[in-house]
């Protein structure tokens, strides 16, 4: 086929569209707007749900995980926890549905370099760990099972991103000795850049267990699965084999859950960009649905330009093929400019995406394919309504002044139903937003327990070679903790294990009895979190006390303070302040010294589970969290702190000190970031529906002029005809409202999940934005009903005579 004819038409759309420059302008935002947000919101789907995992048969791959005695898992009150040792040595000898099943700890060590400390996250991995994922270092080796030997297990793997930033991306790193915990490792290699499977860890090393009877760890566990075996099969060899493991930890197995890898990590995302996603591919469908309106109208306006075309000799597939072109044309300008709105939204949608599975910024192939990809759709399926209007009828009709009868008639209920389907679509995310919006009020007013203003928070590092014991360790904290609170513009200072918003699911935890209560056949179904603070960690933070009076802080004290929530749910009907709490391993109950506020300590829409807070000096580890309450700046403060540690004594360092407002931000970031997109696509959606609802109506009368002007000669008043043509868009809006809420519905019972202190139906959201709604279609029917009553009768029945 000859490429003049398509050409030819290509340089009649941009003649076209130079000569509509207003027309062409709204249809490029249009379609910019709708196809970046689409394509944004698609390529991180992809990214997140459909893209290969970037491990050779990722989907192969499993987690493992055991249910012990109720509520033995992450958190105080999650059912599946990471296997026992004893559990994972029966997998790897017995299991024959999996080709390997491999195991890691980890945790923050101290990062010693010669300008400053880091506390970094440290993986322990046994030998085929890597050798399982398909993973080789880009730089180096790996080490071997000889390795995991205590003495021998002083090689470290870097990932990318600390040979990259700490070590200058020097390929002479291999062999070059770090300090971990102030112990000696050798650099053997260096990981690929897209290894993020624990995306927190910097190191990596061999892992050391000793004898199982010694160990009381539990690990992350990653299993292939062979080919050909179902999961089904698989988890119960496993389930099998774990039952005939030895007890675990004291507690009765139960179970053994497989969850792939994906699943494990998108369970946290998957939901809300699913909800972006339809609200994204609804703002698709508004945006096209305005298009065709447009095109319609311009398809009308254009009858005697396209009828002289017919007249000329062109046929009608000639006179298609032009409009089709020319929308093409103007879809991929429109997608172009999308695409470039897309990799700026990305960066905003990339809260959504799994360290795990995050790649590089730019655009990737996948990007680009879906921006053409929706382009050239958007350009057939708004352009083939007006494409096939323009088919139809004769040169001679379409020479006609006017359009009249049955096509204006089908033209007209075309565009009204394209209007109703806009209004309709429009209330899906304002109701979505407005719900999002006051959940995100809520979560901002929600009750925090603690005051995190003008407070710094940070960890301080013990030695073990410094403070070989727990209690040594205790008392230079106690030290410490003096020396802090006696600088000047310092009010409190106070430790803990665990800081509120801290993000740890695997926070500790303990399994209690209250002193007194019936026993049960389940001695460890009662678990609450477990928070080792001392006292002046509530004066830091300042968390009320309800009731009878703080921890003790003289050494042996055994005293426990409880929640507010945990006294309520556990203490009903006692006396809180005296009760007796017999813990988990200990030969002794404590008495309960006071109750307090309840804190958040996973996330700021967590439901308070109850907790137990426990002096800090007992089971002291090497580190330790420090609360700080000071009206100094952060950088003089911190300056002040340093030097009062050096003072006390040379081997303790504070590292990653940060105001604890960060912890609060950074907790409602993702509520946030699904807010702002809601509330900009019902924007956005709303102006599209308006602007489809006025280019109807004027079009209605710009069709209707010589009407007006019969009714305005007949005596109608102006405000008879403001009504006349105010009522047709209001009616309009009305139908697409009901239709809306319908879908609204919905979406809200799909956010319900994700909404913090409100009601997925409620009512002041349900009135708002119908009432908002109607108020855009009353302003979009007002302009075009005032330009009918300025219409003068004698100059319609002219210009239509």
């Amino acid at each position: 086929m000859p490429l003049s004819p398509l050409v030819q038409d290509v340089r009649l759309a941009l003649r076209s569209m130079r000569r509509e420059k207003a027309l062409t302008l709204v249809i490029l935002l249009t379609l910019a707007l709708s196809i970046g947000a689409t394509t944004a919101v698609f390529s991180t789907v992809y990214q997140v749900l459909w893209r290969p995992l970037p491990y050779p048969e990722g989907a192969q791959l499993y987690r493992l995980l055991q249910r012990t005695t109720p509520g033995g898992g992450a958190g105080p009150h999650k059912e599946w926890e990471r296997a026992n040792v004893h559990v994972w040595n029966a997998w790897r000898s017995g299991a024959r549905s999996f080709s390997g099943i491999e195991g890691y700890v980890a945790g923050r060590q101290l990062l010693s370099a010669p300008t400053s400390d880091a506390r970094v996250m440290v993986a322990s991995a046994s030998a085929g760990f890597f050798p399982l994922l398909g993973v080789q270092p880009v730089l180096g080796r790996l080490w071997g099972a000889e390795s995991e030997v205590a003495g021998r297990d002083r090689e470290v793997l870097l990932s990318y991103e600390l040979w990259q930033h700490d070590f200058g991306a020097d390929p002479a790193v291999l062999g070059r000795s770090v300090l971990l915990n102030d112990v000696p490792h050798t650099v053997v290699g260096v990981l690929p850049p897209a290894f993020h499977y624990e995306p927190e860890a910097e190191l990596w090393k061999p892992l050391v267990l000793g004898t199982p009877e010694e160990v009381g760890t539990t690990l992350r566990v990653v299993g292939r699965l062979r080919q050909g075996v179902s999961p089904a099969r698989g988890q119960e060899e496993l389930t099998r084999l774990a039952l005939g493991a030895e007890r675990v930890r004291g507690k009765v197995l139960r179970g053994v859950a497989m969850e792939s890898l994906r699943e494990m990590w998108t369970s946290g995302s998957a939901s809300q960009l699913q909800l972006v996603t339809a609200v994204a591919a609804l703002l698709l469908l508004l945006g096209c649905a305005n298009l065709t309106n447009l095109l319609l109208a311009r398809a009308s306006a254009r009858q005697h330009e396209l009828a002289v075309r017919l007249a000329l000799g062109a046929s009608r597939a000639q006179l298609v093929r032009g409009v089709l072109v020319e929308n093409l044309v103007r879809a991929l300008l429109g997608g172009a400019a999308g695409l470039l709105l897309a990799v700026w939204g990305r960066g905003l949608l990339q809260t959504f995406v799994p360290a795990q599975l995050a790649s590089g910024s730019g655009v990737e192939p996948f990007v680009l394919a879906i921006a053409v990809l929706l382009s050239v759709a958007v350009a057939v399926g708004v352009g083939l309504l007006p494409a096939l209007h323009l088919s139809r009828g004769d040169a001679r009709g379409a020479l006609a002044p006017t359009v009249r009868g049955t096509r204006a008639t089908a033209l007209g209920l075309t565009r009204s139903l394209l209007v109703v389907v806009q209004l309709s679509l429009a209330m899906v995310p304002l109701v979505g937003a407005g719900l999002m919006l006051r959940s995100a009020w809520k979560l901002q007013h929600v009750p925090l327990g603690f005051i995190p203003e003008g407070v710094t928070v940070g960890e301080v590092y013990f030695p073990d070679s410094r403070y070989p014991r727990p209690s040594d360790a205790a008392r230079a904290m106690r030290e410490l903790s003096a020396r802090m609170e006696a600088l000047p513009g310092v009010t409190a200072v106070g430790f803990t294990r665990s800081l509120p918003l801290s993000g740890e699911m695997w926070r500790p935890s303990t399994v209690f009895r209250v002193d007194g209560a019936a026993p049960t056949d389940e001695p460890s179904e009662l678990r609450a979190g477990l928070v080792r603070a001392s006292e002046g960690y509530f004066r830091a933070l300042g968390i009320a006390l309800k009731s009878g009076r703080l921890l003790d802080t003289v050494p042996g004290a055994r005293g426990v303070v409880v929640s507010e929530t945990f006294a309520r749910r556990h203490l009903a009907g006692l006396e809180a302040v005296g009760s007796h709490l017999w813990l988990s391993g200990e030969d002794a109950p404590r008495e309960v010294l006071g109750v307090v506020d309840d804190v958040p300590m996973e996330r700021l829409s967590s439901a308070p589970g109850g907790d137990i807070y426990v002096p800090a000096n007992e089971d002291l580890s090497d580190r330790m969290s420090f609360a700080v309450k000071s009206a100094l700046p952060e950088t003089q403060l911190l300056r002040l702190l340093r030097e009062e540690a050096r003072t006390a004594s040379e081997e303790l360092r504070f590292v990653q000190a940060q105001p604890l407002s960060t912890l609060v931000e950074e907790s409602a970031a993702q509520t946030r970031v699904v807010t702002g997109l809601l509330a900009a696509f019902a924007l956005l959606a709303l102006v599209l529906a308006a602007v489809g609802l006025y280019g109807l109506l004027a079009f209605w009368v710009a069709q209707r002029t010589r009407e007006l002007g019969i009714r305005s000669a007949l005596g109608a008043t102006s405000s008879r005809l403001l009504r006349l043509v105010v009522g047709q868009g209001l009616r309009l809006t009305a139908v697409g409202l009901c239709v809306g809420l319908v879908g609204a519905l919905a979406v809200a019972r799909a956010l319900s999940t994700m909404l913090y202190g409100v009601s997925a139906y409620d009512p002041l959201i349900f009135v708002l934005a119908p009432s908002l709604l109607l108020l855009t279609g009353l302003a979009a029917s007002w302009v075009p009903a005032r330009g009918a009553t300025r219409v003068a009768p004698g100059e319609a029945l002219r210009r239509d005579g």
